[in-house]
């Protein structure tokens, strides 16, 4: 928006009426750029017609009439090319030695001086004029693609080389995505920023100590998680995003505040100016269950003629605004943990070359059949080492232990008395488990299927990705069958027969589906595969259940603890396509809290102002309601 167009009283009056209580401002970029320390600064032309002359002074003298904080936001990702042309020792380089620029601007590499030795003078001159209550940086990271998704691959200047070599002296330098040692220096770079926004948040304390800081995925005062749902003929988005990043870190980092934003602009596929309401709704909602704060942007004039999202979100924000207190102390507290593998952005998931599936196809069975639970992000297992006691049962992809101070981490937990349920690969958790066949593909697992040869059950599911043949253990019945000609014309009495291979295994304190359970459930969609995954959950579970729930498979259900409270929060992710929630259909249905949990005598409130009946059993209380986009039960 031209600095010199924003009325910021007006602006600042409509945040507020929308709920908001905290204007993130463009502080560099679009109100100025400082080149280089010293040189004359180059300014937005716009700024000439505000009668000030200053856009952030202005902001924030309204800020303070309307009761409101001010974040200043700065981008020192890229800089005007004509300023990086005369410093080429500060620009992101690509393998061939080339620099990266579009848009007359080129990318900056964060271990240039510019880095170092210039922007601890902007942040030192801008917090000196400025009493604003916090600094995010955006795009405080190396910039290994643009924004049209152009990939540069790794930077090779001089300094990004030799702190490879330094740390790791007998790999070889990755040069890009595919590379098989990226992740290692993905997970070495996020370590030299990490330190780097630390020494910046102490230099702008020492100037402002009640100042904040914060950057995205790193925690220092608060922690920006980016969600935007892209529009792309060959990918869906994963609709559960705002949660699982805010479920990962609140895990990880439980004393650091997290924010979970989503943008409504003019720009990229996942940058939408006309962002369904219901969706931004949900959007909100997440964030709010998981223990964090929504946040919310837009590029362009602030009305809400144009951004009729706000509007059908301010439903969702009065609920934390009349419950401050209850949110303030909002921490997780479900028995069950799934753990993601690295990356939970689109960026990090290919800088650490993830793949979901296996892990999704498990989050949705545990969603459907309402068993309320936590992610655990994979890359921060070194926080983790110390807070899987509190669970009871950790479901584990065979593919998210990409380290071995995970998966030390893991068996540690499993040691000490806790339930571990692995679907996939085993060998990362049971290393000396005898493998005796390896099936994969179509090819081997066509014509196959698993079911107990008693019947059973009943149901027949199919196996989809790869079969693991382990030796040893105790299984239940399950297994599965040999491959019968599956093509035309069939054999359609050819597939009874059964292999000695079983689907599910059981080890002391770790039960093995040793096959992409996960990856059939998200490929085929089937609830009895669902309900394979989530009974195996439930089943280690036991009495330690906080919970259980009757309603359609839609609803989510997010568990938290406040003070002495029990939070339930019921999201309604009905209406539309999973990716593009339109109006949620309202769904009736009930939950029953065992008396171990409720106590004796409980009171049951609703945040959310819902309707609700409860009636007293003997070993639980049962609470009847409608959820309509989003409700919030309390029970103390």
């Amino acid at each position: 928006m031209p600095d010199g167009d924003l009325d910021t009283g007006a602006a600042t009056k409509l945040i507020k009426r929308l709920g908001f209580n905290v204007w993130l401002l463009n502080a560099g970029g679009i109100s100025y750029f400082y080149p280089v320390a010293g040189e004359t600064q180059e300014m937005s032309p716009a700024l000439r017609r505000r009668a000030s002359g200053d856009l952030i002074a202005d902001a924030l003298a309204d800020c303070r009439r309307q009761g409101m904080r001010l974040v200043t936001r700065f981008d020192f990702s890229r800089l005007p090319s004509r300023f990086v042309r005369a410093n080429p020792e500060w620009a992101f380089l690509t393998a061939d030695g080339g620099m990266c620029e579009a848009d007359g601007l080129t990318n900056i590499c964060p271990r240039s001086d510019y880095y170092d030795k210039r922007v601890p003078e902007i942040l030192a001159d801008f917090v000196d004029r400025y009493d604003v209550d916090g600094v995010f940086f955006n795009w405080m990271q190396f910039p290994v693609a643009s924004y049209t998704m152009d990939f540069y691959g790794t930077c090779h200047c001089e300094r990004c080389v030799a702190a490879f070599r330094d740390a790791h002296p007998d790999l070889e330098y990755p040069t890009g995505f595919q590379h098989g040692d990226h992740a290692v220096l993905t997970e070495l770079n996020g370590r030299y920023l990490r330190e780097t926004a630390e020494r910046y948040a102490r230099l702008v304390k020492s100037r402002r100590p009640g100042i904040a800081l914060f950057l995205a995925d790193a925690p220092v005062d608060l922690v920006f998680l980016e969600t935007n749902s892209p529009i792309t003929a060959n990918e869906h988005w994963w609709e559960h995003t705002p949660g699982e990043l805010a479920s990962a870190h609140k895990t990880a980092h439980p004393d650091t505040p997290a924010m979970v934003h989503s943008s409504q602009n003019v720009g990229l596929p996942y940058r939408l100016i006309g962002e369904e309401p219901a969706q931004y709704a949900r959007y909100f909602a997440q964030a709010l269950a998981r223990g964090a704060r929504p946040s919310a942007v837009v590029i362009g004039r602030p009305t809400t003629e144009h951004f009729s999202a706000f509007e059908r979100s301010t439903p969702v924000l009065e609920i934390y605004r009349n419950n401050r207190d209850l949110y303030a102390d909002l921490r997780p507290c479900a028995p069950v943990a799934i753990v993601r593998p690295p990356g939970g952005t689109a960026m990090a998931s290919m800088q650490y070359r993830s793949d979901f599936t296996e892990y999704r196809g498990i989050f949705e069975s545990l969603q459907q059949r309402h068993i309320p639970f936590d992610v655990l992000g994979a890359e921060y297992a070194t926080e983790l080492a110390g807070t899987l006691g509190r669970y009871s049962v950790i479901a584990v992809p065979g593919d998210a232990i990409t380290t071995p101070e995970l998966a030390a981490a893991l068996r540690a937990f499993a040691d000490d008395g806790g339930e571990l349920v692995v679907t996939g690969d085993p060998s990362a958790l049971v290393p000396d488990l005898p493998v005796t066949r390896v099936l994969e593909g179509m090819l081997q697992l066509g014509g196959r299927f698993g079911a107990r040869p008693d019947g059973r059950f009943g149901d027949r599911l199919p196996l989809l990705g790869t079969f693991w043949g382990v030796e040893g253990g105790e299984h239940d019945g399950w297994l599965l069958s040999e491959q019968a000609p599956f093509g035309p014309p069939e054999l359609t009495y050819g597939n009874e027969r059964f292999t000695r291979y079983p689907l599910r295994v059981r080890l002391p304190q770790i039960t093995l589906l040793p096959w992409t359970a996960g990856t059939t459930q998200r490929a085929s969609g089937l609830s009895s595969v669902a309900g394979f995954i989530a009974d195996t959950v439930a089943d280690r579970l036991g009495d330690a259940r906080i919970l259980s729930a009757e309603f359609a498979t839609s609803v989510e259900i997010v568990v938290g603890r406040s003070g002495g409270s029990l939070v339930v929060h019921l999201i309604n992710h009905s209406g539309g396509r999973p990716e593009r929630l339109i109006d949620p259909v309202p769904i009736r249905g009930r939950l029953r809290v065992p008396r171990r949990v409720a106590g004796d005598r409980p009171v049951v409130t609703s945040p959310s102002g819902a309707s609700y009946e409860v009636r007293d059993e003997p070993d639980a209380i049962v609470i009847e309601l409608e959820v309509g986009a989003v409700e919030v039960i309390r029970v103390d």
